[in-house]
Formats: structure tokens, C-alpha cells, sequence
């Protein structure tokens, strides 16, 4: 994960691999009054609040995600209060932000974690104020939080993570809370949408556009022969081809790229208003070669 050292309410963000620590402590890296990280391993970050107040979070092997607080002037730290509990094994770093009197954490959690693989507890929280309340949503099996960006008046936070597919977003808004998880899939580029029927007449092959929480998709129908219709969706998306996941069978059975093969295939439209070919990946030579209908 990567660590943030914030400088200035207006959230302007230094990064700094794991394991770097040169922000740590150094009171002439960020204008008088801002937030900045005075601690920062792979089990614990302090940051310091632009009114002097320190927040912990840090880990507990077994207990899960705890924290504490203290006031300006290096008065005693409160007692700890988990702010997530979990059995699962924490993954390496915590990262903090603040602007004004709003704290965001973001930090995972699962088994080999530190040894490179995926979390499978996803933490984002958010605490305000005098820091007594927490709000706490947990995300299953994803790859973490790539990033929070927190609104100038702290009155409200998105998470947000990239990948291949799109976008996934996660809002935070004072005295409501969190919100839904959305992902907001990558779109198809106009050259692919429509109706596509291979040249020898076999079957045919129909996308369609993503929506929020819905990616784009294409359904494969045979022409001739046995029946078979099955929806794919589309992961992975460029301006010039496309890759199906999520292989559903519809009706009939699988039959010769109905569907294509998962995880080895792409859909290649090298110039709007061309034809269209099934490849391997890989491979430039076509398996199949379509014209829209």
C-alpha cells in the first residue's frame, strides 16, 4: 500500500513507497497549521491534525483495527477502541488523511497479505469531531482503496479504486454515513455496439453498453446448427478490442465460440466501420470474422 503524507487543508498529497519514512517528523515539509503524518510503518500511522490533536490507527494481530487520540500539547492518549474488528491477518501500512477535524483511514486485511496477496477485508473510515464516533464500511474481496479524496470543508469523502474494468466508488457524507459501493464500468467505444453476424453465417454476437454497477456486455447466438445463446460480460475494454468474462449460458449448450474461450479471446475492431475478428490473445490470425448487421 502506499503511504500519504497530507500537506495543507487544500489536501495536497505527497506519496511515499513503504518502508520511506523521510516525511515522518518533519516539521518544515508542510506549512504551519497543516496535517502531516509523524509516524507512518507497516503497523501503524500517526497523523497530526492542523489543531495539534495526534490520531493513531494501528494493528492488532487478532483483534483487528484499532485507534487513539489525544489533544494538542502531549496530553495522555486515549484508550484504544477498535474501529474494525477482525480475525484475519493485516496487510502491511495504514494509510491516513485529514482536512480540517475529518480523519479518513484506509487499511486490509487477509491471510498472506504481507507477502503479496490480495486483501480480503477492505477497511474505509471516517472519524469527525471530538473523534468518539467512527463510521466503518468493509469491502469483500477486492484489492483496497487506491485513494481518498476529502472535500474542503471535511463535510464529505469519496474512496476510489481503479482497475482494468472501470472505476468503483465508495461516498461518505457527515451525519449520514457511507454510502453504496458503485463502479462505473469502463464504456464501449461506438465502433463496437450493434449486431455482428460471422461471415460464414454460423452465429452472431450483440453488445451492449455498461451502465453504473452493470458492465458492458454481448450476447452470442448460433444461426445454424445446435442451439446455443450465452451473455458475456466485457472487463476488459480498449478503444479497439475487448475481452469476455462471466461467461452465462442462456439457452441450448456451448458449442464452437459460443462463447469464445474465457480468458484467452478478444474481439478486435481495428478501424470504425470495419469487420470485426475473434482472436486468440496473442495472436493476430482470426478465428472468426464478422460483419455488422
Amino acid at each position: 500500500m502506499q503511504r500519504e503524507c497530507v500537506f495543507g487543508v487544500a489536501g495536497a498529497v505527497l506519496l511515499a513507497t513503504a518502508g520511506i519514512t523521510a516525511c515522518q517528523g518533519d516539521a518544515t515539509a508542510a506549512p504551519a497549521g497543516a496535517a502531516r503524518i509523524v509516524e507512518d510503518t507497516d503497523d501503524e500511522a500517526v497523523i497530526e491534525l492542523s489543531d495539534g490533536r495526534r490520531v493513531s490507527l494501528r494493528y492488532r494481530a487478532g483483534t483487528g483495527l484499532l485507534e487513539r487520540h489525544r489533544s494538542a500539547g502531549g496530553k495522555p492518549w486515549s484508550h484504544s477502541k477498535t474501529v474494525y474488528a477482525t480475525k484475519a491477518d493485516p496487510c502491511r501500512g495504514i494509510d491516513l488523511k485529514a482536512n480540517r477535524a475529518t480523519v479518513t483511514v484506509r487499511a486490509n486485511f487477509g491471510q498472506y497479505c504481507r507477502d503479496g496477496e490480495p486483501p480480503a477485508e477492505s477497511v474505509a473510515a471516517v472519524g469527525t469531531g471530538g473523534l468518539g464516533k467512527w463510521d466503518t464500511r468493509i469491502a469483500k474481496n477486492r484489492d483496497g482503496w487506491d485513494r481518498v479524496d476529502i472535500a474542503r470543508n471535511g463535510k464529505s469523502a469519496t474512496f476510489s479504486a481503479k482497475s482494468s474494468a472501470g472505476t468503483t466508488t465508495l461516498d461518505w457524507r457527515a451525519g449520514k454515513g457511507f454510502g453504496e459501493i458503485a463502479t462505473t464500468y469502463n464504456k464501449l467505444g461506438e465502433r463496437f455496439l450493434g449486431t455482428w453476424r460471422a461471415e460464414d453465417g454460423s452465429h452472431q454476437v450483440t453488445f451492449r453498453q455498461s451502465e453504473v454497477n452493470v458492465p458492458a456486455s454481448a450476447t452470442v447466438e448460433t444461426l445454424k446448427g445446435p442451439t446455443c445463446t450465452v451473455r458475456m460480460d466485457l472487463i476488459n475494454i480498449w478503444e479497439d478490442r475487448v475481452q469476455p468474462r462471466g461467461v452465462k449460458v442462456l439457452e441450448g449448450e456451448r458449442t464452437t465460440y459460443c462463447p469464445p474461450e474465457e480468458f484467452n479471446s478478444e474481439y478486435v475492431v481495428t478501424a470504425a466501420g470495419g469487420s470485426m475478428e475473434l482472436r486468440n490473445l496473442g495472436d493476430a490470425t482470426p478465428l472468426v470474422t464478422y460483419r455488422k448487421s
